[in-house]
């Protein structure tokens, strides 16, 4: 039985969590959290418990304000996924603090500027951070978002309340022991992506803590990269999922290199390194917000 606990989040302003939503979701399908235009619902797990909460965006900007609905067994979960769900959508960070520190350059400044308030959501654990990586890694969004969909449809779990879905990525459990041939045809994955998926969930005791990640992003990066389909992107990107300030991102991102080459006329890698390492503080956030320039190229 759940029950049923309301929480009323203002995140620092300003904030802007919808277009990122609507690049990064497809309407009404699983990714795993379901966005019906105003609204994104999901399931999880907090000391092995189904937690399923509600965010529905009531305002953005300098006057933000979320609702979030939760339905747990007990308020002690409850109180848990508030937790979580400001990790998520990143509702303490000080973007107009951000937008001081890119003064420093132009057109970085125009940048933050345009996409004001803007922050992708963060993702609860490395390993989900890896599964949502591997299915993205070497195809293009909107394709990436449709293999998301029926890969967590056919092997996550499922709950409905009053009325309305909500899922969770695949327990490791699930994955550890598919066959890659299966994983493959009902996931619509390549070998390799199967392959990695399922070392993932084998492995997933064994991967480190958030903090742990923070501290040394080279030695994780270094490890894991060490599972066959698993390359530097797909270890950067998953970093920045999870981690808790935006120091991180993938370089070698294709639209964030875009977005610079427009953006700024720089497709030197060398200099594109240069500058994020100005804001160093920032790159990762920085190397978000190309990309949206860049996928609208």
């Amino acid at each position: 039985m759940f029950y049923a606990y309301t929480y009323w989040i203002r995140p620092k302003p300003p904030f802007n969590i919808m277009l990122h939503l609507r690049r990064f979701c497809l309407k009404n399908e699983p990714a795993p959290c379901i966005f019906d235009g105003k609204s994104c619902r999901r399931l999880v797990f907090i000391e092995n418990m189904p937690v399923a909460y509600k965010v529905t965006i009531i305002s953005e900007g300098y006057d933000p304000l979320l609702r979030l609905d939760v339905f747990a067994k007990n308020e002690a979960l409850a109180n848990r996924a508030f937790g979580i769900v400001r990790e998520i959508y990143r509702v303490d960070f000080d973007y107009q603090k951000f937008i001081e520190t890119c003064r420093k350059h132009r057109r970085i400044y125009e940048l933050a500027k345009k996409y004001i308030g803007l922050r992708p959501t963060g993702m609860i654990s490395i390993y989900e951070a890896l599964l949502d990586s591997i299915i993205e890694q070497n195809i293009g969004l909107s394709l990436a978002m449709r293999i998301k969909a029926r890969f967590i449809r056919k092997f996550g779990e499922k709950i409905e309340i009053n009325g309305e879905e909500y899922y969770s990525f695949p327990r490791p459990s699930v994955l550890a022991n598919m066959t890659p041939e299966r994983l493959k045809k009902e996931a619509r994955l390549t070998t390799m992506k199967s392959k990695a998926i399922i070392e993932v969930a084998n492995r997933v005791d064994e991967l480190p803590s958030t903090d742990e990640i923070e501290e040394n992003p080279e030695e994780f990066t270094k490890t894991i990269t060490r599972i066959k389909g698993i390359g530097i992107w797909t270890a950067q990107i998953s970093i920045a999922k999870i981690s808790k300030s935006f120091r991180v991102g993938p370089i070698n991102d294709l639209s964030a290199r875009r977005g610079f080459k427009y953006f700024l006329g720089i497709s030197d890698e060398e200099k594109i390194r240069k500058l994020l390492d100005y804001f160093s503080e920032y790159a990762g956030l920085i190397l978000y917000l190309m990309a949206f320039e860049g996928h609208n190229i």
